[in-house]
């Protein structure tokens, strides 16, 4: 029996040798780190630009999960990486009405895809051998397994009611990850305002400082410029198609050199528009080229586009998404601080509109590229 005994003790010990040698040999040798971005518009994945850059400098192995836009442009960013579809909770805007009502009605919606993707979550990162998560506005990518990010401008969310229980709700979600990274500044200038410096940040978060897919070197041309306005299009249907055919009436009327970006990254063709130049989606740097020939960007006021102008100096008239409380808050709060001219979006009249541009500055924030480096660096380490 002793002898038996002794038999099953060593088979037992073989075993565990086995299975940790196993695992040993499946283990990663670099951080295998899942960055996914909240399908809203192509902005959330925008900012990840410069976030899997510094991943990828500093040794990691990146894993992009996302869907739809979002995938299409990382894929042209960074055409090497491996690719998981992450599907996103499906969010829509009203053509017309109110969009907090809206977003009411489909909450039930939104906290099913939440639940669905944490458990999704779980599944890959026993599948892939996931060592951190770094979620851009996803809610659900938090766990207990691995270190994660929560990367957001939104400590608070503007909102015509029900602003303090929101407020909470997301601190509530935020304090499930083990950071949140701020992409702005901690002191004046910024670019969030209230929604980053209004309430204090949560003990987990520390500021990283404006992302953008441009260069940090990027500024504006002192020459001649090729176009004299380039519109860049961009948000959630339907809302992102009327903002396309009213800006693109707009141009066909001025009789000025324009050109279109439609942020469609998906799209395999580029449609024809007499007298303006239209491109589906351009990489960065091509972006970044188009945007310094142009006198004045049309656009949005979404956070990561203000972050590429931002880092261009580049003066913009700015037409905020109608309904969307965030974009309205920070057109009005650039609007005021004379960097950009913004104008509602069923007001929009161009000749007036770069009239009144004349008259604002733009904003330049000094690139400080030390900060998403040392954010990215801890996170790592914790991996």
């Amino acid at each position: 029996m002793v002898q038996k005994k002794e038999v099953r003790g060593n088979k037992t010990g073989l075993n565990q040798t086995h299975g940790i040698l196993s695992h040993l040999w499946r283990m990663p040798t670099q951080p295998r780190i899942l960055v996914s971005p909240l399908n809203w518009g192509l902005g959330h994945a925008s900012r990840c630009v410069p976030v899997i850059r510094e991943l990828l400098k500093q040794g990691a192995d990146v894993i992009v999960g996302a869907e739809e836009g979002p995938a299409a442009l990382l894929k042209t960013e960074f055409p090497q990486l491996e690719f998981l579809e992450f599907p996103g909770y499906d969010i829509t805007y009203p053509s017309g009405g109110n969009m907090a009502v809206h977003m009411l009605k489909i909450m039930p919606k939104i906290l099913a895809g939440i639940k669905k993707e944490n458990a999704l979550l779980a599944q890959k990162i026993k599948e892939l051998d996931l060592t951190g998560v770094i979620s851009d506005n996803r809610f659900g990518l938090h766990t207990e397994l691995v270190p994660t990010v929560f990367m957001t401008h939104q400590i608070m969310i503007k909102a015509p009611y029900g602003e303090s229980f929101i407020r909470k709700l997301n601190g509530r979600f935020m304090n499930k990850f083990s950071r949140v990274w701020i992409p702005d500044f901690a002191d004046e200038p910024n670019l969030s305002g209230d929604l980053a410096h209004l309430h204090e940040a949560p003990e987990n978060s520390s500021f990283i400082g404006s992302l953008s897919r441009f260069s940090p070197t990027a500024k504006n041309t002192s020459g001649t410029f090729t176009y004299d306005a380039l519109a860049i299009i961009s948000g959630p249907e339907p809302q992102r198609t009327l903002f396309q055919h009213i800006v693109q009436t707009e141009f066909e009327l001025s009789g000025l050199k324009t050109a279109m970006v439609l942020g469609k990254a998906e799209m395999a063709f580029t449609p024809e528009v007499d007298g303006i130049r239209i491109f589906n989606h351009l990489p960065a740097q091509e972006l970044e080229k188009l945007v310094a020939e142009s006198r004045i960007i049309v656009s949005r006021s979404g956070y990561s586009t203000l972050m590429d102008l931002a880092q261009t100096a580049k003066n913009a008239i700015l037409i905020p998404t109608p309904g969307q409380t965030e974009q309205e808050y920070l057109a009005n709060l650039h609007m005021n601080a004379k960097h950009y001219f913004s104008v509602e979006q069923d007001r929009f009249d161009l000749d007036e509109a770069l009239q009144h541009a004349a008259n604002y500055s733009g904003l330049r924030l000094q690139p400080d590229p030390s900060l998403l480096e040392h954010a990215v660096t801890r996170f790592l380490e914790a991996c």
